[in-house]
């Protein structure tokens, strides 16, 4: 996902501050680093309109690499493993379901299409944790725990690429805009 300023507006910022040096390169990192966490919490906000997962468990995962006034670039960037399927809200969630007689359990990743079974998976304790698992053979263990995608897939999709990009795009004009004006003002007192 690349967003960057366009040559207007860094000839535009470079021109109102000529007369104050490096301040046009500040303002210009400041728009960026803003505009980068915005698009933290935009990407969290579509992935959550996709998925059935919470945004704090999202932005957990998002890391940043901000600008600064002699490298104008920056960087969103998530590294996260599969995310346990009890993340994505199963029904019912307590353990001991899914067992002879016991209430199945359903899970959506996704929040269209609703819920599907999953036969043979119950939940359970592990290690402290709640988990979706089911038996890897016939016997009590080993038990195999279930994952759902990872958060660097879900920014993959590209709905949620497109919109991250759009609300960056947007808020880096603004911002940009807005800490000229601050310089100037700074200036001026």
């Amino acid at each position: 996902m690349a967003v960057g300023y366009s040559d207007e507006q860094v000839d535009r910022a470079i021109r109102l501050l000529a007369h104050l040096p490096g301040e046009a390169q500040r303002a210009m990192a400041r728009g960026i680093n803003r505009a980068l966490e915005g698009a933290r919490a935009s990407a969290a906000k579509q992935i959550r309109r996709t998925y059935r997962i919470s945004a704090r468990a999202v932005k957990k995962t998002i890391s940043l690499r901000r600008a600064t006034r002699s490298q104008l670039s920056a960087e969103v960037k998530s590294v996260a493993p599969r995310v346990p399927l009890f993340a994505f809200g199963p029904r019912p969630s307590e353990p001991g379901t899914g067992g002879k007689g016991k209430p199945v359990l359903r899970v959506g990743v996704r929040r269209k299409g609703g819920r599907k079974r999953l036969a043979g998976a119950f939940v359970v304790r592990l290690g402290g944790k709640l988990h979706v698992a089911r038996r890897k053979g016939s016997t009590r263990f080993p038990l195999e725990t279930l994952y759902g995608p990872a958060v660097p897939q879900m920014m993959g999709v590209e709905s949620v690429t497109r919109e991250v990009e759009k609300v960056a795009t947007e808020r880096l004009a603004d911002r940009l805009e807005h800490e000229i004006n601050r310089a100037l003002q700074k200036a001026a007192r």
